[in-house]
């Protein structure tokens, strides 16, 4: 029997944690190396809380000669390890030797669509999941041309292509693990090639460099499976169906037959926002978060945090504070990363921040967002938030010379109100352009902005830099809209109809859009149960087209 040892302290080390590991627990326990006949660590946490001691935290799971001897002394911090129920998201559905009538039709192929897909198929089912942006391979291409040459596609970039939006983050998976539904994304994560310590850090994250090649790994194991895929496809739009309940219609004229249609857009396609409006889908605004992007080099946010110890990783930063009824608080933040464009349409711009795995550029880069609540932009349309986001985006390409270059202040002249000259360091590319940022940000975000950023160095003595910048603007940490669904996770107008993830209002990340998506392929498969779009495997599935 293995034991779970819940309080390990380690040092900080270059190299072999595992026997540093060994000898702490010989010396907090008592053990001798031949007592221990393995371990697995189970969670590992960074206490950077006195600069002159900073350690590792770790819980493990070891194999130990005379476990019970050490349970009866140490009940406080060792206990045994239940048996561990791996988690089946498709427990109860009565589907063997069942298939779907006809394939649901998953629009978007970020983390709720691709998680939706990969319920479906493990219930055995089949689907087509429709992308207007390229696979990752050349998806990556497309944007690294956008950051060599500034040439920008409106079909596929940074917010559109194979894995969303956040194939191109830090990758962060902030999100407790104790779910069942969580455990199991982490572990299929790591069985697509994510790291394995996601499995137990405090605070994972999977990076840019691992995340395209997951996206690439789900799409073989689910064609695989007899999902289909068509990229550089778009959706336009719906209509009842005549023997299907919908019928969905593709750019070229294409028409398809579904009972069951996944609306998993991301939060930039504005113009399928529009679409589903005018069709009379069910959505109505939700308040958001703007601000801009604040960017240090690495070495000033590791000395705020951990003083001169130059062992440790890049260190990151979580920071909040109030103005009024207002909250501004950091966002997405990147230690080791680097901004990128992330606009979806021609002629505006957003920036956003990445990682690789690394996180190893030199730069730390986060956005401080402010709360926007409704009253703030609602004039008596749906859209009216997406609009507002839309004019500050085209104000901040305009302010950057109307070529896909960021406006950029340094800190302290964003803090005074007056232009910034010379060089201005940044991992951004195509490239910066000195601006006023504060004339393009609402004077009410600016405010409270700039009070925060003083709350802030009260708490991280040295964030107010000379070497830091503010480059913007970041319009995109969520949707400025929701898609109303009832209990069934089905759109409240329209039965048969499955909103999902960030786009429809429902996630706030990686990990919130794919636990999203997955409880959506499950209630497709309900539903699909209790309203009879079930047959017999030897019966042939209704064509497509």
């Amino acid at each position: 029997m293995a034991v779970l040892i819940k309080q390990l302290t380690v040092p900080v080390v270059d190299k072999d944690p595992d026997q540093h590991i060994t000898q702490a627990l010989v010396q907090e326990y008592g053990l001798k190396p031949s007592d221990i006949h393995g371990f697995r660590i189970k969670k590992k946490s960074l206490d950077a809380r006195r600069k002159r001691r900073i350690v590792y935290h770790y819980q493990v799971e070891a194999k130990i000669a005379n476990e019970q001897h050490l349970l009866n002394h140490h009940s406080s911090t060792v206990t045994p390890i239940p048996d561990a129920k791996l988690y089946d998201p498709l427990e109860g559905l009565p589907l063997k030797g069942k298939s779907m009538k006809r394939k649901p039709i998953i629009i978007g192929t970020g983390p709720a669509g691709i998680f939706a897909a990969h319920v479906l198929a493990e219930a055995g089912q089949q689907s087509l999941v429709i992308e207007r942006g390229e696979p990752v391979e050349d998806r990556l291409r497309t944007v690294n041309r956008l950051r060599r040459t500034g040439e920008f596609s409106e079909r596929s970039n940074y917010c559109f292509g194979e894995g969303g939006a956040g194939t191109f983050s830090d990758g962060k998976l902030t999100c407790g693990r104790n779910h069942p539904l969580i455990k199991y994304l982490f572990q299929e994560w790591v069985r697509f090639g994510a790291p394995e310590e996601i499995l137990y850090d405090a605070h994972p994250h999977i990076g840019t460099d691992f995340l395209m090649v997951i996206a690439k790994r789900m799409r073989d194991y689910l064609k695989q499976a007899g999902t289909e895929f068509r990229f550089n496809t778009i959706f336009k739009g719906f209509r009842p169906g005549k023997s299907s309940r919908y019928e969905v219609l593709l750019d070229g004229g294409e028409v398809l037959e579904t009972d069951h249609l996944i609306i998993a857009i991301g939060h930039s396609a504005r113009d399928t926002y529009q679409l589903l409006l005018d069709q009379g889908l069910a959505i109505g605004p939700k308040p958001f978060a703007i601000g801009a992007r604040f960017e240090h080099p690495q070495e000033v946010i590791d000395q705020i945090q951990f003083g001169s110890c130059s062992l440790l990783p890049a260190a990151e930063y979580k920071l909040a504070a109030r103005a009024g009824e207002r909250g501004i608080w950091t966002f997405c933040m990147c230690p080791g990363g680097q901004l990128l464009p992330t606009n979806a349409q021609a002629e505006h711009l957003a920036i956003n921040g990445m990682s690789y795995h690394a996180r190893n550029s030199g730069f730390a880069n986060a956005a401080v967002v402010v709360n926007i609540n409704r009253e703030d932009f609602f004039k008596g349309h749906v859209l009216d938030g997406m609009r507002f986001q839309e004019s500050i985006e085209r104000k901040a390409f305009q302010a950057g010379g109307g070529n896909y270059f960021t406006p950029a202040q340094r800190l302290g002249d964003f803090l005074k109100g007056r232009a910034s000259k010379g060089e201005l360091k940044s991992t951004y590319k195509p490239g910066v352009t000195p601006a006023r940022l504060d004339k393009v940000l609402p004077d009410f975000v600016v405010e409270a902005l700039q009070g925060a950023l003083f709350e802030y160095n009260k708490k991280m003595r040295g964030y107010i830099s000379h070497e830091a910048i503010v480059a913007g603007v970041e319009t995109k940490t969520s949707s400025p809209i929701v898609m109303m669904r009832d209990k069934s996770l089905q759109s409240q107008s329209h039965p048969g109809i499955f909103p999902t993830g960030e786009g429809a209002g429902f996630a706030g990340g990686i990990v919130s859009a794919a636990l999203d998506g997955l409880k959506v392929g499950r209630a497709v498969l309900e539903d699909a149960v209790s309203e009879s779009f079930l047959e017999s495997k030897q019966a042939s599935s209704a064509p497509l087209s």
